[in-house]
Protein backbone atom coordinates (compact mmCIF):
# COMPACT_ATOMS: atom_id res chain seq x y z
CA UNK A 1 0.00 0.00 0.00
CA UNK A 2 1.86 3.40 -0.79
CA UNK A 3 2.41 5.49 1.69
CA UNK A 4 0.65 9.22 1.39
CA UNK A 5 3.64 11.90 1.83
CA UNK A 6 2.84 14.41 4.66
CA UNK A 7 4.50 16.76 7.33
CA UNK A 8 2.27 17.08 10.06
CA UNK A 9 4.69 18.71 12.33
CA UNK A 10 4.12 21.53 9.72
CA UNK A 11 1.54 22.25 11.30
CA UNK A 12 2.88 22.66 14.79
CA UNK A 13 4.58 25.78 12.96
CA UNK A 14 3.02 29.43 13.72
CA UNK A 15 5.67 32.02 11.99
CA UNK A 16 3.37 34.59 13.17
CA UNK A 17 3.98 33.80 16.90
CA UNK A 18 7.40 33.07 16.50
CA UNK A 19 7.76 36.69 14.65
CA UNK A 20 5.66 38.42 17.62
CA UNK A 21 8.18 36.76 20.42
CA UNK A 22 11.48 37.78 18.54
CA UNK A 23 10.05 41.07 18.03
CA UNK A 24 9.40 41.25 22.20
CA UNK A 25 12.60 40.18 22.79
CA UNK A 26 14.22 42.54 20.46
CA UNK A 27 12.39 45.44 22.62
CA UNK A 28 13.12 44.07 25.74
CA UNK A 29 16.32 41.90 25.64
CA UNK A 30 15.66 40.90 29.53
CA UNK A 31 13.12 38.94 28.47
CA UNK A 32 15.51 36.43 26.05
CA UNK A 33 17.40 35.55 29.64
CA UNK A 34 14.04 34.81 31.45
CA UNK A 35 12.70 32.81 28.68
CA UNK A 36 15.67 31.31 27.05
CA UNK A 37 15.79 27.82 28.92
CA UNK A 38 11.82 27.58 26.62
CA UNK A 39 12.58 28.78 23.85
CA UNK A 40 16.19 27.09 22.60
CA UNK A 41 15.14 24.68 19.79
CA UNK A 42 11.52 26.55 19.34
CA UNK A 43 11.97 28.65 16.44
CA UNK A 44 11.10 26.41 13.30
CA UNK A 45 9.58 28.81 11.27
CA UNK A 46 12.26 31.45 12.25
CA UNK A 47 15.27 30.04 13.08
CA UNK A 48 17.81 32.28 11.28
CA UNK A 49 16.36 35.30 13.34
CA UNK A 50 16.43 33.55 16.25
CA UNK A 51 20.39 32.87 16.04
CA UNK A 52 21.05 36.36 14.97
CA UNK A 53 19.22 37.94 17.82
CA UNK A 54 20.57 35.50 20.37
CA UNK A 55 24.18 36.16 19.04
CA UNK A 56 23.60 39.82 19.26
CA UNK A 57 22.38 39.70 22.75
CA UNK A 58 24.64 37.23 24.04
CA UNK A 59 27.31 39.97 22.96
CA UNK A 60 25.43 43.33 24.34
CA UNK A 61 24.52 44.37 20.85
CA UNK A 62 21.36 46.17 19.66
CA UNK A 63 18.97 42.88 18.02
CA UNK A 64 17.77 43.79 14.21
CA UNK A 65 14.48 43.19 14.06
CA UNK A 66 11.83 44.10 10.92
CA UNK A 67 10.14 47.13 11.84
CA UNK A 68 6.64 45.63 11.34
CA UNK A 69 7.06 42.39 13.31
CA UNK A 70 4.60 43.26 16.38
CA UNK A 71 5.53 42.54 19.74
CA UNK A 72 4.11 40.08 21.87
CA UNK A 73 1.70 41.21 24.30
CA UNK A 74 1.93 38.60 27.06
CA UNK A 75 5.82 36.99 26.25
CA UNK A 76 5.42 34.10 29.14
CA UNK A 77 2.42 32.97 27.57
CA UNK A 78 4.07 33.22 24.16
CA UNK A 79 6.86 30.99 25.23
CA UNK A 80 5.49 28.15 26.72
CA UNK A 81 3.21 28.50 23.65
CA UNK A 82 6.50 28.14 21.59
CA UNK A 83 7.95 25.80 23.74
CA UNK A 84 4.42 23.70 23.68
CA UNK A 85 4.32 24.18 19.63
CA UNK A 86 8.34 21.91 19.69
CA UNK A 87 7.52 18.72 21.54
CA UNK A 88 4.25 18.55 19.74
CA UNK A 89 6.48 18.41 16.31
CA UNK A 90 8.39 15.55 18.01
CA UNK A 91 5.13 13.85 18.87
CA UNK A 92 4.31 14.41 15.37
CA UNK A 93 7.24 13.09 13.51
CA UNK A 94 6.93 10.14 15.98
CA UNK A 95 3.47 9.47 14.65
CA UNK A 96 4.39 9.80 10.58
CA UNK A 97 6.85 7.39 11.65
CA UNK A 98 4.82 4.52 13.25
CA UNK A 99 2.23 5.24 10.45
CA UNK A 100 5.06 4.36 8.20
CA UNK A 101 6.25 1.54 9.83
CA UNK A 102 2.53 0.49 9.92
CA UNK A 103 2.39 -0.13 6.52
CA UNK A 104 5.89 -2.32 6.44
CA UNK A 105 6.38 -6.08 6.33
CA UNK A 106 7.01 -6.24 10.36
CA UNK A 107 4.45 -8.26 11.77
CA UNK A 108 2.27 -6.92 14.13
CA UNK A 109 4.35 -8.38 17.66
CA UNK A 110 7.85 -6.16 15.66
CA UNK A 111 5.41 -3.13 15.40
CA UNK A 112 4.08 -3.31 19.07
CA UNK A 113 8.13 -3.71 20.09
CA UNK A 114 9.20 -0.63 17.90
CA UNK A 115 6.52 1.54 18.92
CA UNK A 116 7.13 0.89 22.79
CA UNK A 117 10.61 1.81 21.71
CA UNK A 118 10.11 4.94 19.86
CA UNK A 119 7.54 6.34 22.59
CA UNK A 120 10.08 5.85 25.10
CA UNK A 121 12.98 7.69 23.07
CA UNK A 122 10.63 10.25 22.23
CA UNK A 123 10.15 10.74 26.03
CA UNK A 124 13.56 11.01 26.93
CA UNK A 125 13.77 13.63 24.01
CA UNK A 126 10.94 15.58 25.93
CA UNK A 127 12.39 14.84 29.09
CA UNK A 128 15.81 16.49 27.78
CA UNK A 129 14.14 19.69 27.08
CA UNK A 130 13.65 20.51 30.31
CA UNK A 131 17.41 19.73 31.27
CA UNK A 132 20.31 22.21 32.18
CA UNK A 133 17.34 25.04 33.25
CA UNK A 134 17.91 27.39 36.06
CA UNK A 135 15.00 26.34 38.47
CA UNK A 136 15.63 29.16 41.91
CA UNK A 137 15.10 28.10 45.66
CA UNK A 138 11.95 30.43 45.74
CA UNK A 139 10.10 28.35 43.35
CA UNK A 140 11.14 25.01 44.52
CA UNK A 141 10.17 25.20 48.24
CA UNK A 142 6.54 24.32 48.23
CA UNK A 143 7.63 21.33 45.42
CA UNK A 144 9.70 20.33 48.43
CA UNK A 145 6.46 20.88 51.06
CA UNK A 146 4.15 19.07 48.98
CA UNK A 147 6.67 16.15 48.58
CA UNK A 148 6.90 16.04 52.54
CA UNK A 149 3.40 16.22 52.95
CA UNK A 150 2.49 12.97 50.39
CA UNK A 151 5.65 10.82 51.74
CA UNK A 152 4.08 11.68 55.25
CA UNK A 153 0.98 10.33 54.36
CA UNK A 154 2.02 7.52 52.62
CA UNK A 155 3.76 6.52 55.81
CA UNK A 156 0.84 7.10 58.31
CA UNK A 157 -1.32 5.17 55.64
CA UNK A 158 1.16 2.49 54.49
CA UNK A 159 3.30 2.30 58.00
CA UNK A 160 6.21 1.95 55.49
CA UNK A 161 8.51 4.66 55.83
CA UNK A 162 11.09 3.88 53.14
CA UNK A 163 10.52 6.08 50.01
CA UNK A 164 13.11 4.83 47.65
CA UNK A 165 13.13 1.54 46.06
CA UNK A 166 13.33 -1.21 48.71
CA UNK A 167 16.85 -3.49 48.19
CA UNK A 168 14.95 -6.25 50.56
CA UNK A 169 17.56 -5.98 53.07
CA UNK A 170 16.56 -4.03 56.25
CA UNK A 171 19.25 -2.05 57.70
CA UNK A 172 20.38 -1.29 53.83
CA UNK A 173 17.09 0.49 53.35
CA UNK A 174 17.24 2.30 56.92
CA UNK A 175 20.63 3.82 56.13
CA UNK A 176 19.68 4.70 52.78
CA UNK A 177 16.02 5.13 52.95
CA UNK A 178 15.88 2.42 50.24
CA UNK A 179 17.63 3.27 46.60
CA UNK A 180 16.21 7.01 45.64
CA UNK A 181 16.99 8.56 42.81
CA UNK A 182 21.11 9.26 42.05
CA UNK A 183 24.16 7.06 41.35
CA UNK A 184 25.01 4.26 43.80
CA UNK A 185 28.46 1.88 43.62
CA UNK A 186 28.23 -1.51 44.57
CA UNK A 187 32.21 -2.50 44.98
CA UNK A 188 34.51 -5.45 46.00
CA UNK A 189 36.69 -8.55 45.16
CA UNK A 190 36.55 -10.93 42.68
CA UNK A 191 33.85 -13.29 44.14
CA UNK A 192 33.21 -10.97 46.91
CA UNK A 193 28.98 -11.66 45.70
CA UNK A 194 28.50 -8.21 43.64
CA UNK A 195 26.44 -9.58 40.87
CA UNK A 196 24.41 -12.05 43.49
CA UNK A 197 23.59 -9.37 45.67
CA UNK A 198 22.79 -6.89 42.55
CA UNK A 199 19.83 -9.58 40.97
CA UNK A 200 18.87 -10.22 44.52
CA UNK A 201 17.89 -6.62 44.58
CA UNK A 202 16.90 -6.62 41.08
CA UNK A 203 14.36 -9.13 41.95
CA UNK A 204 13.55 -8.00 45.45
CA UNK A 205 12.40 -4.56 43.01
CA UNK A 206 10.24 -6.49 40.51
CA UNK A 207 8.36 -8.45 43.29
CA UNK A 208 7.71 -4.66 44.95
CA UNK A 209 6.05 -4.36 40.77
CA UNK A 210 9.19 -1.72 40.09
CA UNK A 211 10.56 -2.13 36.71
CA UNK A 212 14.07 -2.99 36.58
CA UNK A 213 16.48 -2.80 33.72
CA UNK A 214 19.47 -5.38 34.09
CA UNK A 215 22.44 -4.13 31.49
CA UNK A 216 24.91 -7.05 31.94
CA UNK A 217 28.59 -7.67 31.01
CA UNK A 218 29.47 -10.46 32.89
CA UNK A 219 26.74 -13.23 32.23
CA UNK A 220 24.26 -13.65 29.52
CA UNK A 221 20.72 -13.38 30.37
CA UNK A 222 19.29 -16.76 30.43
CA UNK A 223 22.26 -17.64 33.15
CA UNK A 224 21.29 -14.26 35.12
CA UNK A 225 17.68 -15.22 35.17
CA UNK A 226 18.99 -18.63 36.26
CA UNK A 227 20.72 -17.73 39.11
CA UNK A 228 17.56 -15.99 40.19
CA UNK A 229 15.27 -19.16 39.78
CA UNK A 230 18.15 -21.33 41.64
CA UNK A 231 18.72 -18.75 44.79
CA UNK A 232 14.80 -18.58 44.68
CA UNK A 233 14.75 -22.41 44.98
CA UNK A 234 17.78 -22.60 47.04
CA UNK A 235 19.12 -24.78 44.30
CA UNK A 236 23.07 -24.81 43.53
CA UNK A 237 23.69 -23.25 39.59
CA UNK A 238 27.01 -25.52 39.36
CA UNK A 239 24.54 -28.47 40.16
CA UNK A 240 21.86 -27.51 37.42
CA UNK A 241 24.71 -26.61 35.02
CA UNK A 242 25.86 -30.46 35.31
CA UNK A 243 22.76 -31.80 35.10
CA UNK A 244 21.81 -32.50 38.42
CA UNK A 245 19.36 -29.78 39.46
CA UNK A 246 16.12 -30.32 42.18
CA UNK A 247 13.77 -29.99 39.17
CA UNK A 248 10.70 -29.49 41.36
CA UNK A 249 12.26 -27.17 43.19
CA UNK A 250 12.69 -25.10 39.96
CA UNK A 251 9.42 -25.43 38.83
CA UNK A 252 8.17 -24.24 42.22
CA UNK A 253 10.54 -21.22 41.79
CA UNK A 254 9.58 -20.49 38.65
CA UNK A 255 5.86 -20.31 39.61
CA UNK A 256 6.69 -17.96 42.27
CA UNK A 257 8.70 -15.55 39.96
CA UNK A 258 5.72 -15.98 37.22
CA UNK A 259 4.21 -12.64 38.51
CA UNK A 260 7.81 -11.10 39.36
CA UNK A 261 10.12 -11.59 36.15
CA UNK A 262 7.74 -9.79 33.58
CA UNK A 263 8.71 -6.28 35.83
CA UNK A 264 12.90 -7.53 35.13
CA UNK A 265 14.26 -6.54 31.62
CA UNK A 266 17.80 -7.91 30.72
CA UNK A 267 19.82 -6.15 28.50
CA UNK A 268 23.13 -7.91 27.15
CA UNK A 269 25.67 -5.69 27.06
CA UNK A 270 27.97 -4.38 23.99
CA UNK A 271 30.61 -2.24 22.78
CA UNK A 272 28.06 -0.74 20.86
CA UNK A 273 25.16 0.45 23.62
CA UNK A 274 25.06 3.50 24.98
CA UNK A 275 23.50 5.41 28.19
CA UNK A 276 20.62 6.84 25.58
CA UNK A 277 19.89 3.71 24.74
CA UNK A 278 19.25 2.51 28.18
CA UNK A 279 17.71 5.57 29.27
CA UNK A 280 15.36 5.06 26.43
CA UNK A 281 14.34 1.13 27.05
CA UNK A 282 14.11 2.40 30.85
CA UNK A 283 11.39 4.92 29.96
CA UNK A 284 9.78 1.86 27.71
CA UNK A 285 9.80 -0.11 30.23
CA UNK A 286 8.47 2.67 32.95
CA UNK A 287 6.09 3.05 30.46
CA UNK A 288 4.37 -0.51 29.82
CA UNK A 289 4.30 -0.52 33.70
CA UNK A 290 3.07 2.68 33.98
CA UNK A 291 5.33 3.52 36.76
CA UNK A 292 6.69 6.53 37.85
CA UNK A 293 10.30 4.91 38.20
CA UNK A 294 12.72 1.83 37.64
CA UNK A 295 15.94 0.67 38.29
CA UNK A 296 18.51 0.72 36.73
CA UNK A 297 21.70 -2.04 37.43
CA UNK A 298 25.28 -1.87 35.67
CA UNK A 299 26.88 -4.87 35.55
CA UNK A 300 29.80 -3.98 36.04
CA UNK A 301 31.49 -0.77 35.76
CA UNK A 302 34.71 -1.34 34.00
CA UNK A 303 33.39 -3.62 31.53
CA UNK A 304 30.72 -0.56 30.04
CA UNK A 305 33.35 2.32 30.33
CA UNK A 306 35.16 1.09 27.40
CA UNK A 307 32.96 2.43 25.17
CA UNK A 308 33.65 5.99 25.87
CA UNK A 309 36.21 6.36 23.67
CA UNK A 310 39.21 7.79 25.58
CA UNK A 311 42.48 6.62 26.06
CA UNK A 312 42.45 5.27 29.42
CA UNK A 313 40.22 3.23 31.64
CA UNK A 314 40.45 5.87 34.28
CA UNK A 315 39.32 8.30 32.25
CA UNK A 316 35.92 6.19 30.26
CA UNK A 317 35.25 5.15 33.96
CA UNK A 318 34.86 8.76 34.94
CA UNK A 319 33.06 9.76 32.06
CA UNK A 320 30.43 7.07 31.97
CA UNK A 321 30.12 7.46 35.88
CA UNK A 322 28.86 11.09 34.92
CA UNK A 323 26.82 9.76 32.37
CA UNK A 324 24.99 7.26 34.98
CA UNK A 325 24.52 10.39 37.36
CA UNK A 326 22.75 12.14 34.80
CA UNK A 327 20.74 9.07 33.69
CA UNK A 328 19.57 9.19 37.40
CA UNK A 329 18.68 12.11 37.29
CA UNK A 330 16.62 12.15 33.97
CA UNK A 331 15.12 9.12 35.15
CA UNK A 332 14.33 10.66 38.52
CA UNK A 333 15.33 6.81 39.30
CA UNK A 334 18.19 4.80 41.13
CA UNK A 335 20.77 3.43 39.41
CA UNK A 336 23.16 0.46 40.60
CA UNK A 337 26.42 0.44 38.82
CA UNK A 338 28.41 -2.47 39.78
CA UNK A 339 32.85 -1.90 40.15
CA UNK A 340 35.79 -4.00 40.45
CA UNK A 341 38.48 -2.00 42.94
CA UNK A 342 42.16 -1.43 42.61
CA UNK A 343 44.41 -4.46 43.83
CA UNK A 344 46.32 -2.75 46.17
CA UNK A 345 43.59 -0.88 47.90
CA UNK A 346 40.89 -3.59 47.24
CA UNK A 347 43.73 -5.55 49.64
CA UNK A 348 42.84 -8.78 47.42
CA UNK A 349 46.09 -10.23 48.35
CA UNK A 350 43.79 -11.37 52.12
CA UNK A 351 41.40 -13.19 49.57
CA UNK A 352 39.00 -10.73 52.41
CA UNK A 353 38.43 -7.12 50.34
CA UNK A 354 38.59 -3.61 51.62
CA UNK A 355 36.35 -1.12 52.14
CA UNK A 356 38.99 1.54 50.94
CA UNK A 357 37.32 4.13 49.39
CA UNK A 358 40.91 5.10 48.06
CA UNK A 359 40.35 1.57 46.04
CA UNK A 360 38.13 3.36 43.79
CA UNK A 361 40.59 5.99 42.39
CA UNK A 362 42.17 4.08 40.06
CA UNK A 363 38.44 3.13 38.62
CA UNK A 364 37.58 6.84 37.79
CA UNK A 365 37.14 8.78 41.00
CA UNK A 366 34.36 7.44 41.92
CA UNK A 367 34.19 8.40 45.28
CA UNK A 368 33.24 11.87 44.00
CA UNK A 369 30.73 10.88 41.19
CA UNK A 370 28.80 8.56 43.92
CA UNK A 371 26.03 9.36 45.78
CA UNK A 372 26.43 6.19 48.18
CA UNK A 373 29.59 3.49 47.80
CA UNK A 374 29.03 0.41 49.02
CA UNK A 375 31.58 -2.29 49.52
CA UNK A 376 31.25 -6.07 49.79
CA UNK A 377 34.17 -7.98 52.11
CA UNK A 378 34.82 -10.32 53.93
CA UNK A 379 33.73 -10.42 57.72
CA UNK A 380 37.15 -9.49 60.21
CA UNK A 381 35.01 -10.69 63.64
CA UNK A 382 32.57 -13.04 62.69
CA UNK A 383 32.26 -16.52 61.03
CA UNK A 384 29.65 -18.59 59.30
CA UNK A 385 29.42 -22.26 59.07
CA UNK A 386 30.31 -23.60 55.66
CA UNK A 387 29.57 -23.34 52.46
CA UNK A 388 28.25 -20.35 54.04
CA UNK A 389 30.26 -17.29 54.47
CA UNK A 390 30.20 -13.83 56.80
CA UNK A 391 30.61 -11.14 54.63
CA UNK A 392 29.95 -7.27 55.66
CA UNK A 393 27.92 -5.01 52.90
CA UNK A 394 29.89 -1.52 54.16
CA UNK A 395 28.36 1.48 53.48
CA UNK A 396 31.21 3.95 52.86
CA UNK A 397 29.65 7.06 51.25
CA UNK A 398 25.71 7.83 51.92
CA UNK A 399 24.90 11.01 50.47
CA UNK A 400 21.07 10.47 52.06
CA UNK A 401 22.46 9.91 55.86
CA UNK A 402 24.46 7.69 58.03
CA UNK A 403 26.95 5.43 57.01
CA UNK A 404 27.77 1.40 58.60
CA UNK A 405 28.26 -1.53 58.16
CA UNK A 406 25.43 -4.31 57.72
CA UNK A 407 26.23 -7.81 58.64
CA UNK A 408 25.06 -10.57 56.30
CA UNK A 409 25.85 -14.18 55.39
CA UNK A 410 26.77 -15.29 51.47
CA UNK A 411 25.43 -18.47 50.53
CA UNK A 412 27.42 -18.51 47.06
CA UNK A 413 26.73 -21.71 46.33
CA UNK A 414 22.84 -20.96 45.91
CA UNK A 415 23.33 -17.47 45.12
CA UNK A 416 22.00 -15.60 48.36
CA UNK A 417 22.50 -12.55 50.61
CA UNK A 418 20.63 -12.33 53.57
CA UNK A 419 21.20 -10.27 56.81
CA UNK A 420 22.33 -11.54 59.87
CA UNK A 421 19.89 -11.93 62.72
CA UNK A 422 17.28 -11.09 60.44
Amino acid sequence: MPVQAYHLAQEFIDPEAERSMLAALARDPRLYWQHVDLLNGAFAGEPEAWTALSDAIASERPPAIPQHWRPDPDPGAGASRLADLRQRRMLADLQEHMSRALRSEKSAVELLSLFEEEVARTQSSVRALHGGQMLWASDLMSEYLAGAEARHRLRETSGVSIVGVPTGLGRVDELLNGLGTGLYILAGAPGAGKTTLALQMAVHAARQRIPVVYVTYENSPVNLVGKALCATAGVSPSEADRGFANLPALRVAEYELSAVMPYLAIMDGTSRLTVPEVRAKALQAMNRHRSERCLVIFDYLQRAAHAQGFDGLRFNVSALAGELRDLANRLRSPVLALSSQSRAGGNYGSGGGSANLDSLKESGDLEYSADAVMFLKASTDRTAVAPARAVDLVLAKNRFGDVGAVPLVFRADVGQLREENR
